[in-house]
Formats: C-alpha cells, sequence, structure tokens
C-alpha cells in the first residue's frame, strides 16, 4: 500500500509540472569548477578551504508567473581509508524574471570550510541540477593534508582569485577574512573578459630566531615549460609572525595556454624558503591553446597538471616496457605540452586496476619497481631502468630466488634469477662480461626472451 501510494503523490507532482510549469533545458552540459586552498587551522587541524563555481545558463528551470527558478544540489564527502569524516549537502538556487537572463547566464561562487587532521583523504563533489536529477558533475582526487612546520618560515596555498578588495567587518560575508573581501575564481581561467588575477596566501612563522630584518617575497609566472616569464620581488619588514600576502597578475599580454603562479618567502641569512605553486588557465578566442585537452574527468586535479616537459619526457620513456605501438604512434603526434600530459594521465587510467579507490594500484606497483631498481641496478653510467637487470624486474617483479656467482678464475660473474609461477618455471641469465657491475641478459627460458642454450661459453674467461 505504501509502495503504490508513493508512486501516486510521484505522478501526481509531476502533472502539476507539466500544469503548471514549463521546463527549460540549458544548452550546455553542467560543469561544476572547483578548487582547494589549505591554511593554518590550529596546533592540529588543518583548514581546507573548498571553492565552487558554476554558470546558471548550465541549468535547468521551470517557468512560473514569469519566474524561472532553478538550482544545484551539492555534496561533499570527505573520506580517510573507509571512514567518512565529512558529509556535507547544500543547495544553491538560481532564480531570474526574464528568460534572457536564463539563456545568457552568470557565475556563481560558493566556499564551504573543513578542519581535518594530517593524513591522506579521498574527496568527492557531486552537483545535481534539481530540476533534471539526469544532469550531474563530479569530481574525485586524494588530498594530502600535512600540519605547518613551526621551526621555519611557511606560507599556505595560494588561493587565485576573481576580485580582493578591504572591507567593513563582515562576518555574514562568507568570502570575508582579514578584513578583505576575496572572492576565489574556482574555475582558474583567466581571459579578455577577466585579464586581471588576484592572489591571496598567507605566511607564518616569520619571527624566527636568528632570522634576517627582513624576507624576500617573490612571485613568478612559468609558462608550460618551467619558463620564468614574469617576476617580481620585494623585501618586506618582519613586524608579525604571521601575514596576508595579496597582490595581482595582468594577464592581457599572456598567451592563451597553461600557467603557474609561483610565490616563495625566502630568508638570505638562514637560508630557508617557502614555497607555494598554483596553476592556472587562460583562454583567447581565435588562439589554439591546450584548454581543451584538460576537459575531461580528474587530469586538472592530478600531478601532471604542474608537470614540466622534461618530467613528461622522462614518465614516457619509464613507459617503453609495457606502451603498446597504437600508444606510441599516438603519443608521437603530440606536439602541445598539455596534450602530453592528458595522454601520461589516460594512459595510468587505463591501466587502475580498481578505478573506485584513490590509488592508481598497477601504477603505485610499477613506479615501486622502478624506483627500486634505480636504487639497485644502476651501472657503468646506465640509469637502473635502463639495464637489462633492471628491465627484467619492472616487467616480472621481484624474483623468487637469485643465484649470485662471483668472479672466478675461468667465469665471469653472473647471476642466474628464478621465477617459480611464471610459465611453469622461468629463469634469467645475466652475465657481466666486462666486470663493471652491468649485467646483460645471456639467456633465458621464457618463451619471450632472448635464449641461448650456450649461454656458459659466455662467461668462460679467454686464457
Amino acid at each position: 500500500m505504501k509502495f503504490k501510494l508513493i508512486i501516486i503523490i510521484s505522478l501526481s507532482f509531476l502533472i502539476a509540472i507539466n500544469l503548471f510549469g514549463q521546463i527549460i533545458s540549458p544548452k550546455h552540459n553542467l560543469q561544476l569548477n572547483v578548487d582547494l586552498t589549505r591554511f593554518f587551522g590550529d596546533e592540529s587541524n588543518v583548514l581546507l578551504e573548498t571553492y565552487y563555481s558554476f554558470r546558471t545558463d548550465e541549468l535547468s528551470y521551470i517557468s512560473n508567473d514569469g519566474m524561472f527558478s532553478g538550482g544545484i544540489n551539492i555534496s561533499v564527502e570527505i573520506k580517510q581509508g573507509e571512514n567518512v569524516l565529512e558529509k556535507d549537502n547544500w543547495t544553491v538556487p538560481s532564480t531570474a524574471t526574464d528568460s534572457a537572463i536564463v539563456t545568457i547566464g552568470k557565475t556563481l561562487v560558493g566556499v564551504r570550510k573543513y578542519f581535518l587532521k594530517s593524513g591522506e583523504y579521498d574527496f568527492k563533489i557531486i552537483a545535481i541540477d534539481i530540476n533534471n536529477k539526469d544532469r550531474v558533475d563530479s569530481l574525485r582526487f586524494p588530498i594530502n593534508i600535512s600540519l605547518f612546520p613551526t621551526d621555519r618560515e611557511a606560507i599556505s596555498d595560494i588561493e587565485i582569485c576573481s576580485s580582493i578588495k578591504q572591507i567593513p567587518k563582515d562576518e555574514n560575508n562568507i568570502f570575508y577574512k582579514n578584513t578583505l573581501e576575496v572572492i576565489p575564481n574556482a574555475s582558474l581561467l583567466f581571459g579578455p573578459g577577466l585579464p586581471i588575477l588576484y592572489y591571496y596566501l598567507e605566511g607564518y612563522n616569520l619571527l624566527q630566531k636568528e632570522s634576517s630584518e627582513e624576507y624576500m617575497l617573490k612571485t613568478s609566472v612559468l609558462d608550460a615549460t618551467g619558463k620564468e616569464i614574469i617576476t617580481h620581488e620585494k623585501n618586506k619588514k618582519r613586524v608579525n609572525n604571521s601575514s596576508v600576502e595579496i597582490g595581482t597578475i595582468n594577464t592581457t599580454s599572456l598567451k592563451g595556454g597553461t600557467y603557474t603562479l609561483k610565490i616563495s618567502i625566502s630568508d638570505t641569512v638562514r637560508r630557508t624558503a617557502a614555497v607555494s605553486m598554483k596553476r592556472f588557465f587562460i583562454y583567447k578566442p581565435g588562439q589554439i591553446d591546450s584548454l581543451r585537452t584538460l576537459s575531461s574527468g580528474g587530469m586538472v586535479s592530478s600531478e601532471y597538471a604542474l608537470m614540466f616537459g622534461s618530467d613528461v619526457q622522462e614518465e614516457y620513456e619509464l613507459l617503453s616496457y609495457i606502451i603498446t605501438d597504437a600508444e606510441k604512434k599516438q603519443f608521437g603526434k603530440l606536439t602541445e605540452l598539455d596534450a602530453k600530459r592528458k595522454f601520461l594521465y589516460d594512459f595510468w587510467k587505463r591501466r587502475d586496476i580498481d578505478p573506485s579507490t584513490t590509488i592508481n594500484e598497477f601504477k603505485e606497483e610499477y613506479m615501486q619497481r622502478v624506483e627500486y631498481v634505480k636504487q639497485t641496478y644502476s651501472a657503468s653510467f646506465k640509469k637502473g631502468w635502463k639495464t637489462d637487470r633492471g628491465r627484467v624486474y619492472i616487467v616480472y617483479g621481484p624474483p623468487d630466488d637469485i643465484e649470485r656467482y662471483p668472479s672466478s678464475y675461468d667465469a665471469e660473474p653472473y647471476e642466474i634469477w628464478n621465477y617459480n609461477s611464471i610459465q611453469n618455471g622461468v629463469i634469467f641469465i645475466f652475465i657481466d662480461r666486462a666486470g663493471q657491475g652491468d649485467y646483460r641478459l645471456g639467456h633465458s627460458n621464457h618463451r619471450n626472451e632472448l635464449q641461448d642454450e650456450n649461454w656458459y661459453n659466455q662467461i668462460k674467461k679467454a686464457r
């Protein structure tokens, strides 16, 4: 009986909408912009500020008596392992009296604050159109929270903003802090309609013992290759133990693309420095830029978004043992740095064993093997992952057993690696022919590897 009653009520509700209201569907997909900034909270907590924004013309509206009503429901879940530490839900309404306003739209911005202890967290945010539950956007990414140090200078993350101005104290203003109204730009996007980038950050522990009377504040803008294209330095007196640093960047001269804002506080006497970096975008109509390569998935929030060109190339080379021929051809056609970053992000995403977790288990295992061979098998000016032993370790994992045979009167040094669970048991024989620690593969009974049944002749010393 209860089940039938619910159906009747739901149908009545839908009929009411059809009779008294007309649903206006948007022309664009719903896209929620999110940015996060970590500030000092207290001795045991970090303050995580979450900024969000969306376009009102991306919402569905119901028209009733000349009034257009819409909005989104937003939910945030912060987990540590399987434990849900924060669960937050709220509604952001959007109303208008003119259909033209609905069509043109505007940007709505908000902020939510959470206090978190040191640790690794999984952050998930979901936005749902209140008039069309099928219109959804969501973001999910890991967050690392570390307490700010107390024995040296420290700075918060950079908050990139569309406006900063001094106003009278207003506790009802969600954007008010430290005598300022700070309006975040959660999209991190600037261009002809918004040429001035404002930034806000906080410095901590400035009154350290044996410090200089002044500290240097350096602000730089780096292009996609890591090159400094804008730099500004100024010395500031140490007055309080903490300070607020604000400033602007005129982006008019910047071409369309991806940039990094880098801000540091340094003490030339104690030779200490604190650095914070934040990525932002420039869009200019008519220019070919790489913004569209960053428009999907969690790429924008991944470690690849800030990766410089040399790092991208190095990581691509590390994939040589598992990359397919088709993927090699795809990467070879890419010229834009952001497109290469996106390639790496998608490469690992396709191989993620369990996408429901915050950790890509396949990538983590692969990179752990790479790091191990870097430390263990480097030889003769050759990086560990480029050696034969390094390759075998990365591809097949650690052997079940290693037989080591040092140099003798009649034989060169060699090793036999045994894998018991591969192809009913396989061996790899590595020989150090030059005596310099570079053991090269001489024989294996693995069906896809080098085979030489007379490998023992290779280790014999000439007399």
